[in-house]
C-alpha cells in the first residue's frame, strides 16, 4: 500500500519536476525562461558570492573539509563545495530533488559527494561529524515551530565541535507578516537564542537584500508580466516586447546591485530581512 507523502514534500516534488522539464526547453520558451528570470539569475549570483566570501574569510576550512549541504535540493551548493575541494553530504527531503541534484552532478566530483533523502528536522546522521552545516532558504518554509527547533538542534548535533553552521534565511530584525504561503518568519533575536540553546554562539551575519523593495516591485512586476496569454498574443511582437522588459529588469538590477553588496556593509543592513548568520559550535 502507498504511503501517502506529507503535502511540504509534495510541494518540493513539484518544484523539482518542474525544474526538470525546464532543462529540455529549447527555442523561444528558453529564450522566454531567460528572459523572465533576471531576478533569479540575480538572486542567485548574489547568494553565492556572499556565501563563497562569509566561508573563505570567516569559516576557515581547510581543503578536504566536511560539508553538509541541508535541504540540498537540486544540488547547486553541493556542486560548488564539491569544487572547492570539500568532502560533500547533501540531504534533502524531497526524493525527487534527490534524484535531480545527482542527474546534475558532475562527473567528475561523484566521488566526493553522498546523497541522502532527509529531513533536516529529523537528521540521522553521525554527531560531531561536518566541519560545516550549510543551510540555504530552507528554515523559513518550516511552519511548525517544533519541527524548526528540531532542525535547528539537529543541525548544531552534526556539526564537529568549533564547526560552524551557516544559514542563509529570511530573518528579518522585526517582522511586520509572520507567515506567508510558503514562508514564516522569524526574527534574527529568535534565530540567535535557538541556536544558542542547541550550542552554537553568533559569529558573524551579513544583510542580503537591502534591494528587496526593488526587486519585488520592479523586477517581479516586469516577470508576472509575461503570461502565456500575452506571449502568445502576436509570435511577430514576443520577441520586441520580452527583450525591452528584459531591458528594463536589467535595469533593476544595476540599481540593486549597488544596495545589496556596498550598503550591507554599512549600519543600514538592520534593514535586511534575508541574512547570512554564521554560528560556531562551542557545546561539545
Amino acid at each position: 500500500m502507498a504511503v501517502e507523502k506529507p503535502e511540504e514534500i509534495n510541494y518540493w516534488d513539484a518544484v523539482a519536476s518542474a525544474a526538470e522539464k525546464e532543462e529540455k526547453f529549447t527555442g523561444a520558451d528558453k529564450w522566454r525562461k531567460a528572459a523572465t528570470n533576471w531576478l533569479a539569475c540575480y538572486t542567485e549570483r548574489k547568494a553565492r558570492d556572499f556565501i563563497v566570501q562569509t566561508i573563505e574569510n570567516h569559516a576557515n576550512l581547510r581543503y578536504g573539509a566536511s560539508v553538509l549541504d541541508v535541504g540540498c535540493g537540486p544540488g547547486k551548493w553541493v556542486n560548488l563545495f564539491a569544487e572547492h575541494g570539500f568532502s560533500v553530504t547533501g540531504v534533502d527531503a524531497s526524493p525527487w530533488m534527490i534524484r535531480l541534484a545527482k542527474k546534475r552532478m558532475k562527473e567528475c566530483l561523484e566521488e566526493h559527494v553522498n546523497f541522502y533523502v532527509m529531513n533536516v528536522a529529523k537528521l540521522t546522521l553521525p554527531r560531531n561529524a561536518y566541519d560545516l552545516v550549510n543551510c540555504v532558504t530552507v528554515l523559513q518554509h518550516i511552519f511548525s515551530d517544533e519541527d524548526w527547533r528540531n532542525a535547528v538542534h539537529g543541525m548544531v548535533n552534526v556539526a564537529k565541535p568549533l564547526g560552524r553552521i551557516l544559514i542563509f534565511e529570511a530573518v528579518p530584525s522585526f517582522i511586520l507578516k509572520k507567515r506567508t504561503r510558503h514562508l514564516c518568519f522569524r526574527s534574527m533575536r529568535e534565530y540567535v537564542s535557538e541556536f544558542r540553546k542547541a550550542g552554537a554562539q553568533l559569529e558573524y551575519w551579513k544583510a542580503t537584500d537591502l534591494s528587496f523593495p526593488i526587486t519585488y516591485l520592479g523586477l517581479r512586476k516586469y516577470a508576472a508580466s509575461f503570461s502565456r496569454k500575452v506571449y502568445y498574443f502576436a509570435d511577430g511582437f514576443s520577441s520586441l516586447s520580452l527583450g525591452f522588459l528584459s531591458f528594463l529588469s536589467r535595469i533593476m538590477v544595476s540599481l540593486a546591485r549597488p544596495l545589496d553588496y556596498e550598503l550591507a556593509r554599512t549600519p543600514l543592513s538592520f534593514l535586511s530581512a534575508g541574512k547570512i548568520l554564521l554560528f560556531r559550535k562551542v557545546k561539545v
